[in-house]
């Protein structure tokens, strides 16, 4: 039997797991984002270097298109959902400060996904 979870908009304590550690981090969900983004102090805190990744990929920004790390973190978990082997890329979001990422279909692709827009929730099965 799938399981019915009401997420808000804002995901907190996010699990992040890498090479060497895990950090819980907050995130707001991006329905429009290719890939799931973590910031660079986030990729380095699990063990990874954004700088020395090889495989860059284009975003666009406010500001025009730049080229961003994409790398695979070990998993990703939030309150009963995981997904090991998530691409991401490393962007600092600096219009939100208090967040570390970004929640996008990298992640999302593995669920049945519901978007209520006027409670603020995602629902997942």
């Amino acid at each position: 039997m799938q399981q019915r979870l009401e997420i808000p908009i804002l995901l907190q304590r996010v699990r992040i797991d890498g090479p060497v550690a895990s950090r819980e981090v907050d995130m707001v969900l991006d329905t429009g984002a290719m890939y799931t983004a973590i910031s660079w102090d986030v990729a380095k805190g699990i063990g990874y270097d954004p700088a020395v990744v090889p495989e860059r990929v284009p975003i666009v920004t406010a500001n025009g298109v730049i080229e961003v790390p994409k790398l695979k973190v070990a998993g990703i978990g939030f309150r009963e959902l995981y997904v090991r082997d998530v691409e991401v890329i490393c962007h600092d979001i600096p219009e939100i400060a208090e967040i570390e990422g970004l929640i996008g279909l990298s992640f999302l692709k593995h669920f049945r996904v519901s978007l209520d827009f006027r409670a603020g929730l995602l629902e997942i099965t």
